[in-house]
């Protein structure tokens, strides 16, 4: 039996092109999350799959294809962020009000939750951004999280609950209320 390290990871069998196929969108959700230009996450979303096809053959399969997509694409947003002065927004949360079954008067109230919500994801800090957005934007386990980020599974998790936290704290104070608790 070989031991567990040894292994090739199920997706190691996928072709790139059937890799893109299932992480296209998750990638392109997590950049769309970052970004206040859909425009740019789209274009950042070319350039991650274009680095990816350069260094398939530097993918080994001895683990998920997701953690090694999403560290070029974290690498992707950190280079592009490098280049700007200013810290992008979340204008993803805008759109999906946006695309509300609801009537107006609806879209305009989740229209209004979304941009508290926004300001407090940029009020967090970056650790938890990170966390936060890998996680929900891209839509990757506590393990894979700390794959891209080059941090312990455990940091990752206790990073995810401060940022939750945070967030229900800064969202009950704002609000005026008690925070969730069963959250």
């Amino acid at each position: 039996m070989t031991p567990a390290t040894n292994q090739r990871h199920p997706d190691a069998e996928l072709s790139f092109a059937e890799l893109y196929d299932l992480y296209f969108a998750p990638v392109n959700r997590y950049l769309r999350y970052r970004l206040d230009s859909v425009w740019d996450a789209d274009d950042l979303t070319t350039t991650v799959f274009m680095k990816a096809l350069e260094n398939f053959h530097k993918y080994r399969g001895d683990g998920p294809f997701a953690a090694w997509i999403f560290r070029i694409t974290h690498n992707v947003y950190v280079d592009y962020m490098r280049g700007r002065r200013e810290y992008a927004g979340n204008d993803v949360l805008l759109e999906l009000a946006a695309t509300s079954d609801g009537g107006p008067e609806e879209q305009i109230l989740q229209g209004e939750e979304l941009r508290k919500l926004r300001q407090l994801l940029r009020d967090l800090a970056p650790d938890y951004r990170d966390v936060v957005a890998l996680r929900y934007a891209g839509d990757l386990k506590f393990a894979q999280i700390a794959q891209v980020l080059g941090k312990t599974e455990s940091a990752v998790r206790m990073l995810h609950h401060r940022a939750l936290k945070q967030l229900r704290s800064k969202y009950a104070a704002r609000e005026g209320g008690m925070p969730d608790a069963g959250k």
